[in-house]
């Protein structure tokens, strides 16, 4: 009970205080939303993708075509496409970084999501989906390079165990091994993709996961969410057999 009511308290402190520095930045839920969309918006809107993959996405990426119509694929996990982590996979000019999106308004971001490119990306989705997207873009994005030091959370790991076992323990267990969604590649095991794939982690810890009953821990603030990233990279990497 007592982690109950330390999110509860915290969610109405934080949301509270949000608020009132823009309206976007006080609805949690919408963001995190948005950002599910951003990860996979095929699958959170129940959608199925293009059988073909998506013109101009680098060949030399082996991916499933249904992957390469997500935002996350050309934008990646840090948000900064190919000024961050995709610039190890291909180099390519859908590869753009979002970060100079921050703080833009909706309208302007929702416009640019309807044009061009995206076009074929959003014109499936409900005006309310693409605000969604749009709010997450310019307000609900993060630093990945604020909570890593060589791969590494810079968190505590102490605090962070009492996050994991409040909120995260009764679904994937102590080992953190039990009911993972993952992403093609990942293995089945929370310390794994916390070490090897950090800012996807910190990603899905934040907004949840599309489709899946997952809470989204954006309500806390994003130190404590640090704090869990670099507990679960002290968690057994090895899957069950």
């Amino acid at each position: 009970m007592k982690y109950i009511a330390l999110f509860v308290s915290t969610f109405l402190l934080f949301t509270t205080a949000a608020a009132a520095d823009d309206e976007y930045l006080g609805t949690q839920s919408l963001i995190s939303l948005g950002g599910k969309f951003y990860d996979n918006h095929w699958l959170q809107s129940e959608r199925k993708p293009p059988s073909e993959r998506y013109p101009d996405y680098p060949t030399e990426i082996d991916v499933s075509s249904s992957e390469t119509w997500r935002c996350v694929s050309c934008h990646g996990w840090d948000y900064s496409g190919a000024d961050g982590h995709l610039s190890q996979r291909a180099s390519s000019p859908l590869f753009v970084s979002l970060r100079d999106s921050v703080g833009k308004p909706v309208q302007e971001i929702a416009a640019a999501l309807k044009s061009g490119r995206h076009r074929k990306i959003t014109e499936v989705l409900e005006p309310k989906q693409v605000e969604a997207l749009s709010v997450f873009i310019s307000v609900g994005q993060h630093d990945i390079r604020e909570a890593l030091s060589d791969g590494k959370a810079t968190g505590s790991a102490e605090r962070g165990k009492d996050i994991f076992e409040g909120a995260c323990v009764s679904c994937h267990q102590k080992d953190g091994k039990a009911y993972i969604q993952g992403e093609p590649g990942d293995k089945p095991a929370l310390g794994w993709v916390a070490i090897n794939r950090p800012a996807q982690a910190l990603h899905k810890i934040r907004n949840g996961v599309p489709t899946a009953d997952m809470l989204s821990l954006r309500f806390l603030p994003q130190s404590r969410l640090i704090d869990l990233l670099t507990y679960l990279q002290t968690l057994d990497t090895e899957a069950e057999q």
